[in-house]
């Protein structure tokens, strides 16, 4: 990543500071939020298009499901719907895609489990709603 892609991540960072599936807030420091690439792997690209910010948890229940945690899996498509949501100037499917050699990307945009839905309700009220 060079200084100019470091400074694109830093300015979106600041413009999304909470967890785009549950809506855990940056502010309340036991999660971490995290920058997750929706393509990773060897077609990775540090583009804002290709991130979405998610919280500690969320990133591992997308990664290890059911190994990190009793909860409902996270999906690609709840990733694409969350990145939808909150950060529609940003969402492109077809750049995606791209990343990947591909015309689509296999999977498309699937509601949010209801369990996060619920979690997200909690997220935005007062600190002591969010109390584990």
């Amino acid at each position: 990543m060079n200084a100019s892609q470091k400074a694109e991540l830093l300015a979106w960072t600041e413009l999304h500071r909470c967890c785009a599936v549950c809506w855990w807030p940056e502010s309340d420091g036991r999660r971490r939020l995290e920058t997750h690439h929706i393509v990773g792997g060897r077609a990775r690209e540090h583009d804002k298009r290709n991130y979405v910010r998610i919280c500690e948890q969320c990133h591992g229940m997308y990664h290890g499901g059911k190994v990190y945690a009793n909860l409902p899996d996270i999906t690609h498509g709840m990733i694409l719907s969350a990145k939808k949501e909150s950060d529609p100037e940003n969402f492109d499917p077809e750049y995606l895609a791209w990343l990947r050699h591909k015309k689509h990307l296999g999977y498309d945009p699937e509601p949010i489990d209801s369990y996060y839905l619920k979690e997200r309700e909690r997220n935005v009220g007062p600190w002591k709603s969010r109390q584990q």
